[in-house]
C-alpha cells in the first residue's frame, strides 16, 4: 500500500501557501516593496525554510505570474465548454474576469514587472501561443455575427498588444486606476470589431461589471 511521506505533503502546501501569500502581496503593494523576509514572517516560517523552496524573489515572482495566467486559462476554458455560452459570451467573460483581477491590483505592479526582461519574455510568448485560438475565436464571432467581417485582425492584434505594453511602460499607470485603464482600452478595441448584434452584447455585459 502507498504511504504518503508527510515532508513532501508539508512542502508541497507551503509552496501552495508562499504563492498565494505573494501573489496578494505583489499584487496590493508592487514587487519591490515585498520583501522574502515579510512573506516569510506571514507565513511564520524561517527565512531558511523559504530559501529552500524559492532560490531568490525572482523566481517566486515568476512562478506567481505563472500560476495567475494559468489560472485565468483554466477559468476561461472551462466557461467556454459550457454549451448554452456563445463565442461572444466567451470573449466578454475573459475580459470582464480580467478587470476583477486589476480591481484590487496595484499599478505599481505591472509597472515593475517590465524591469523582470525574463518574465516579460515568457509573457508575450504565452501571448504568441495563443494567438491562433484568438484567431479562431475571432473567426466564430464574425460567423455568428458579433463582429465585423472587413476588420484586419492581424493588424488589430499587434495594434492591440503594442498599446498593452506601451500603457504597462508610461506613467500613466499612475495617474488612472487600472480598471478604468482596461474597461476604455475594451470598449475602444472591442466595440470597433464589433456589428450593432455585437455592441448590444458588449454593453449588457459591460453593465454588469
Amino acid at each position: 500500500m502507498y504511504k504518503s511521506n508527510p515532508q513532501t505533503e508539508y512542502r508541497t502546501e507551503l509552496r501552495k501557501r508562499i504563492l498565494k501569500t505573494a501573489i496578494q502581496e505583489f499584487r496590493s503593494k508592487g514587487i519591490k516593496a515585498v520583501k522574502m523576509d515579510d512573506i516569510a514572517s506571514m507565513l511564520s516560517v524561517s527565512k531558511r525554510t523559504l530559501y529552500e523552496i524559492y532560490d531568490n524573489k525572482e523566481q517566486l515572482l515568476m512562478e506567481c505570474v505563472e500560476e495567475e495566467y494559468n489560472g485565468q486559462m483554466r477559468h476561461i476554458t472551462e466557461f467556454a465548454q459550457d454549451p448554452q455560452h456563445s463565442v461572444m459570451d466567451v470573449i466578454l467573460e475573459f475580459y470582464r474576469f480580467q478587470m476583477q483581477n486589476l480591481r484590487h491590483m496595484s499599478p505599481v505592479y505591472y509597472t515593475e514587472l517590465h524591469r523582470y526582461p525574463s518574465i516579460i519574455g515568457w509573457l508575450q510568448e504565452m501571448r504568441t501561443q495563443n494567438q491562433e485560438k484568438t484567431q479562431i475565436f475571432h473567426n466564430q464571432a464574425v460567423q455568428e455575427g458579433y463582429f465585423r467581417a472587413d476588420v484586419n485582425y492581424e493588424l488589430i492584434s499587434r495594434i492591440g498588444a503594442e498599446t498593452a505594453d506601451y500603457l504597462m511602460s508610461t506613467q500613466i499607470l499612475k495617474q488612472y486606476k487600472l480598471e478604468e485603464i482596461f474597461r476604455n482600452v475594451v470598449m475602444l478595441f472591442i466595440r470597433g470589431l464589433c456589428t450593432k448584434k455585437g455592441i448590444d452584447k458588449l454593453e449588457e455585459v459591460m453593465k454588469k461589471v
